[in-house]
């Protein structure tokens, strides 16, 4: 009899083990009603990724998933470059929400069902449970512990607000600056989908600005202040790399469930392919490809790879 196979998420690392991972049982797919994903790009090494996933029709996969931005400025001192944000020959440059729908849809499960699963204990009748929830869902998951791998080495204070149609040129900007006491900042100004936009501040976690330093400097940085009514929501990350483990024997924890990477040296859509391609029976990514290349810059967010 084939073992009965449960894969839990909605996102790139769900539908990566949906994929990849199908074919080992009969395998059910439980995805969320509504999706969670940012809406800012992300760029991860082309050809392990492809490699990996072994599908045809590389150039269709990579328009299929583009982000809907097109090009990228970065500023520096006096210098401004702008590039186009779009995949190379190295590296892919994706929409998190796209490519995640193209990796579900495609995938040969036995069933799907949409529901929301708050605690992985709730699911009974299963052999194995490919837990891609995120790390969000697992830390508030009583099946779960973690532990801290090291510091974080990146954080970011941010708005999201409503602006006009012109308000979205799809362009992602960012402007380096230097904080009077020396420290390396990032701003940036991402158009993020349906009349958003995200503002913010990446720096290093002891330099974390507040909401009323952030407000103050994109006012001086942008020329306009941002009202208070156009505020969608804020908040700010500091990406503490963790590890989670399960208590449930059966429980398989993948991508950020099972082990949160720091966005400014690693690929953590890579990461979480690697340990999936172990699982299916094949070998893991070499730890080079998992790594981004290290620099000086304090913002994950920049597609810095685009630019060398």
């Amino acid at each position: 009899m084939r073992q009965r196979i449960a894969i839990v998420g909605g996102g790139v690392t769900a539908g990566m083990a949906a994929r990849l991972l199908a074919p080992l049982g009969e395998t059910t797919l439980i995805q969320p009603g509504t999706p969670h994903a940012s809406g800012m790009p992300e760029i991860v090494p082309r050809r392990p990724f492809f490699s990996a996933l072994g599908e045809r029709g590389e150039d269709e996969w990579v328009a299929a998933m583009a982000p809907s931005l097109t090009e990228v400025s970065w500023r520096k001192g006096a210098r401004v470059r702008t590039v186009r944000l779009a995949s190379t020959e190295d590296f892919l440059v994706y929409d998190k929400t796209r490519l995640a729908r193209l990796l579900l849809d495609g995938a040969s499960v036995a069933r799907r069902i949409t529901g929301e699963v708050g605690e992985i204990a709730e699911l009974q009748g299963f052999d194995r449970v490919f837990d891609c929830r995120g790390a969000r869902a697992v830390k508030n998951d009583p099946a779960y512990q973690h532990q801290v791998v090291h510091s974080a080495r990146t954080a970011c204070r941010y708005l999201v607000v409503s602006v006009s149609p012109k308000g979205h040129d799809g362009v992602m900007r960012f402007w380096a600056e230097t904080a009077p006491g020396g420290n390396r900042r990032t701003f940036f100004r991402v158009p993020v989908g349906r009349g958003r936009v995200s503002l913010g501040c990446s720096c290093f976690p002891d330099d974390l600005l507040s909401d009323d330093e952030l407000h103050a400097a994109l006012e001086q940085q942008e020329g306009a202040r941002v009202s208070p009514e156009a505020v969608l929501f804020s908040g700010a990350a500091v990406p503490q790399p963790l590890a989670m483990h399960c208590r449930i024997p059966h429980v398989t924890p993948l991508g950020d469930a099972g082990a949160t990477p720091c966005p400014l040296t690693e690929y953590g859509v890579l990461k979480a392919l690697s340990q999936i391609m172990a699982l299916a029976g094949g070998e893991s990514l070499p730890e080079a490809a998992l790594r981004r290349t290290p620099n000086e810059e304090v913002d994950p967010h920049l597609p810095q790879e685009l630019f060398s």
